[in-house]
């Protein structure tokens, strides 16, 4: 059977939890979903109404499996757990306030707001590291599967939605794209030229 050249991909931001819906950073806090309609899980299913997938990747924590879930039940497609999937790590910062941030560290907030990239957080993961463990970890996942087509839904949290959508539109710069909002998807065709770029371990924007 000849291998897939081209991968149509749907990349999937989860709902939110209670810290985003606060404004506490959440890095790999492990969280569930926020309660009722507040996590915009039910706009995002009624969004995917009518659309098929083969396959759903997800990460390891609650908020990801949950919003996969929801998404395997409208779509059909089946649940694979990725660990890569797990949000980037965000050290000391994890569980404070946007405001307490801006409060306790004016510059590197204000640098984080604008060029994230630029920013080492306190026993955090750089955003470049963080990209190609996710790329590599979806490369190798999209590889495995015998079945890809129609599509392939991965489900992230929204500062790991913003990286892999900025790598796959070679994107050179990184906004402030991390609040939570409501959860959301965007499609993309994925090359297999650009998945051997992921498992070299390309940055952002290639």
């Amino acid at each position: 059977m000849a291998k897939h050249q081209t991968y149509n991909i749907v990349l999937i931001r989860s709902g939110a939890t209670e810290w985003d819906l606060t404004g506490r950073v959440v890095g790999r806090v492990d969280l569930p979903l926020a309660s009722g309609e507040v996590s915009g899980l039910d706009q995002l299913v009624a969004a995917l109404e009518g659309v098929e997938l083969s396959t759903i990747l997800h990460g390891p924590d609650q908020c990801l499996l949950a919003t996969a879930e929801a998404v395997a039940r409208t779509t059909g497609g089946k649940l694979r757990r990725v660990s890569d999937l797990v949000d980037v790590g965000m050290g000391l910062w994890e569980g404070l306030r946007q405001q307490e941030l801006e409060e306790k560290f004016p510059s590197a907030h204000r640098e984080w707001r604008d060029h994230p990239l630029n920013v080492s957080v306190p026993e955090g993961e750089p955003l470049v590291d963080a990209t190609e463990r996710l790329m590599a970890g979806i490369a190798r996942a999209l590889e495995r599967l015998r079945h890809p087509d129609p599509g392939v839904g991965i489900v992230l949290r929204p500062m790991s939605f913003a990286l892999v959508h900025a790598w796959m539109t070679e994107t050179k710069t990184i906004p402030a794209a991390f609040a939570p909002g409501s959860a959301s998807y965007v499609w993309h065709e994925l090359s297999r030229a650009r998945l051997r770029e992921a498992r070299e371990g390309a940055g952002v924007g290639g």
